[in-house]
């Protein structure tokens, strides 16, 4: 009975050292069955690298179907020949593995850049005790992004560089143990006994849960971390808020079904994540649940203009906006009452903005403004198009089912783009509707699909919906922000300059 009480305090990180098992004739057949890769004059018929097999190796092609997997039988094999047998190799498809070898480098890989590993099957670097530059396969481009990666037990080898990679950042399940160096503090248990070993952890990687835990002031030696990869999970807790990681900026999720899921803390009135810079997932979406919270539970503006400038969708989120309006970054946050009070030097606006007739004069006041906390609804007015809405890049209601963005009643107006605006968030029904304006704002379903797609989120359009249906099938609909209609690849597909922004925030988040 001590023993299950006891487990019910700790703060689990999920242990992570895993190390695959595969089958070298189940890969080779799963490989070669994608016969539209695998040209017959470029593949490598042989299990593994030795002295026996490599004059096998397709030596005249750049890209090679292959289960390229090195062992202890690749050990005699000579520098000069390996460099020689891959001098032209640019591409693997297939497999990659490096294991119980005494290689110290894979330098002989001088032009290798890509790897197509259809069948989504491990990249393993494993158990080398010599090895000290793979350098090439920090800087190696992916087909897919979520096949498992591990580098463990490679006491001689800084896998750090892979970690702050743009190469390996879609990752979501990187397995790095042991090694000389590795990526951060990862497959530990965390309980209120060693969480002191923690104090200079700033990633960590998850799965972590936080479950049945009483005392948050235990865990003040996670404050240095910064970021986190893999899903949190914080359930029946006694928690206030999560400031133990008030200095995390970066959270990365992976394919599960809640990145970031808040349920069943009954005294939890704040999020505390004051230095949240970036949200991401492999997946198109950055999935948020916050659901049996306290009643008071509050988001500061600047926590969800985080969650609204990535892609995030939620499965619930039970929250009010705080009532906070100065910000650390100085901008200014006006409270509205109306279009003829509001300032003209409004950066962020909390309240429900309303234009109405008589207001088009004042609508140069919106110029600036990047985030409204509440909804926008435009009616009865003679505006003929938004370009005064050209710096918006999100409305967010909460605790609220009220479009985001109603266009209603507007005769004259014809061109409703909004240049900046992605993903606009309401627990309700409907995200944008559009209504009684200008019969030529969509001629045909193509016109309001791509208006759609460029905003983010499902459009009722005069009552009814975009048609999605295409001919090759290629859409799902799925729930934005409350309303069925965006497909995911069509979220994946327009954030191109997107996620050029990302990677830029990148270079300033220390990893």
């Amino acid at each position: 009975m001590t023993c299950l009480l006891l487990l019910t305090l700790f703060v689990f990180i999920t242990p992570i050292y895993t190390v695959f098992t595969y089958n070298a004739t189940d890969d080779m057949a799963l490989l070669f069955e994608t016969t539209e890769y695998c040209d017959s004059q470029c593949r490598f018929n042989a299990s593994e690298v030795s002295l026996d097999t490599i004059n096998l190796w397709p030596v005249d092609c750049t890209d090679v179907c292959a289960i390229l997997k090195f062992t202890s039988s690749s050990n005699n094999i000579p520098y000069e020949k390996l460099k020689s047998t891959f001098l032209n190799l640019k591409a693997i498809i297939g497999v990659f593995r490096v294991e119980n070898t005494t290689m110290t480098n894979l330098s002989f890989f001088g032009n290798l850049t890509f790897m197509y590993n259809i069948n989504k099957n491990v990249l393993s670097i494993s158990n080398n005790p010599k090895l000290t530059d793979v350098s090439v396969l920090f800087t190696m481009g992916n087909s897919h992004l979520n096949y498992p990666v591990q580098f463990m037990n490679n006491p001689k080898l800084d896998v750090s560089p892979l970690c702050v990679r743009r190469n390996f950042f879609d990752f979501n399940r990187l397995y790095i143990v042991n090694n000389m160096k590795d990526c951060g503090c990862t497959v530990t248990i965390i309980n209120y006994a060693n969480v002191v070993n923690f104090k200079n952890c700033t990633s960590i990687f998850g799965p972590i849960e936080f479950s049945n835990a009483t005392d948050p002031s235990k865990l003040s030696a996670l404050s240095n971390v910064r970021n986190i990869t893999g899903p949190i999970s914080i359930k029946n807790t006694n928690f206030q808020n999560l400031s133990f990681f008030s200095k995390v900026e970066r959270m990365k999720g992976d394919d599960s079904a809640v990145n970031l899921d808040i349920h069943n803390n009954p005294n939890m009135t704040r999020l505390g994540l004051d230095s949240l810079l970036l949200l991401h997932s492999g997946d198109a979406w950055f999935r948020v649940n916050i659901q049996g919270v306290h009643p008071d539970f509050c988001l500061t503006i600047e926590e969800m203009q985080v969650f609204t400038t990535f892609n995030t969708k939620y499965v619930k989120l039970e929250a009010n906006y705080c009532n906070i309006t100065t910000r650390k970054d100085g901008q200014k946050t006006c409270v509205f009452e109306s279009m003829s009070a509001l300032a003209d030097d409004c950066v962020h606006i909390m309240g429900n903005v309303a234009v109405s007739t008589g207001d088009e004069e004042y609508t140069r006041k919106l110029s600036i403004v990047t985030n409204i906390y509440g909804s926008l609804s435009i009616t009865n007015t003679t505006l003929k198009n938004l370009e005064f809405l050209g710096n918006l890049t999100n409305v967010a209601v909460l605790n609220d089912t009220s479009p985001a963005i109603l266009l209603d009643s507007n005769s004259d107006l014809s061109d409703i783009f909004l240049l900046s605006m992605r993903f606009p968030y309401t627990p309700g029904p409907n995200a944008v509707v559009v209504q009684n304006n200008d019969a030529n704002i969509f001629l045909s379903p193509y016109q309001c699909e791509n208006y759609q797609n460029s905003v983010g989120a499902y459009v009722l359009y005069n009552g009814k919906g975009c048609d999605w249906v295409l001919s090759d099938g290629d859409y799902t609909e799925i729930d934005t922000g409350g309303a069925p209609g965006i497909s995911e690849k069509t979220a994946t597909r327009n954030c191109g300059v997107y996620w050029i922004l990302i990677c830029a925030l990148l270079f300033f988040v220390n990893i």
